[in-house]
């Protein structure tokens, strides 16, 4: 995502057959196949100076309707606990605390049906 010609955010994601978010090897892209029906997102990144202005939310829209138009199916993630009530409200259903403890922490499975 850009503003006046500066990239402030990002999104990470790849494409699976089979999704398994407590896949580590995946978090790298290893098994990324573009022609795969799923997404996982890893990360959705705004810089911070830009954050709380509703940028992710415009982000991640923009993300489902590319995705959307690519004839994709679904789109994981997992997120912080404190993001899971964001993800709902754009259209994310919660699944189950995740098995990952990447980076020591507590993580959230969440999946929107295209």
């Amino acid at each position: 995502m850009e503003l006046h010609g500066k990239v402030i955010g990002f999104i990470n994601s790849g494409c699976a057959f089979e999704v398994v978010m407590s896949d580590e090897a995946f978090k790298e892209l290893v098994g990324h196949d573009p022609a795969a029906p799923n997404v996982v997102i890893m990360s959705v990144v705004i810089d911070p100076a830009h954050q709380g202005k509703g940028y992710s939310s415009l982000l991640m829209r923009t993300f489902v309707s590319q995705i959307s138009e690519m004839g994709k199916k679904t789109i994981h993630l997992m997120c912080k606990e404190r993001h899971v009530g964001l993800y709902e409200r754009l259209g994310y259903s919660y699944l189950k605390p995740s098995s990952s403890d990447h980076g020591g922490m507590s993580w959230h499975e969440m999946v929107m049906a295209i």
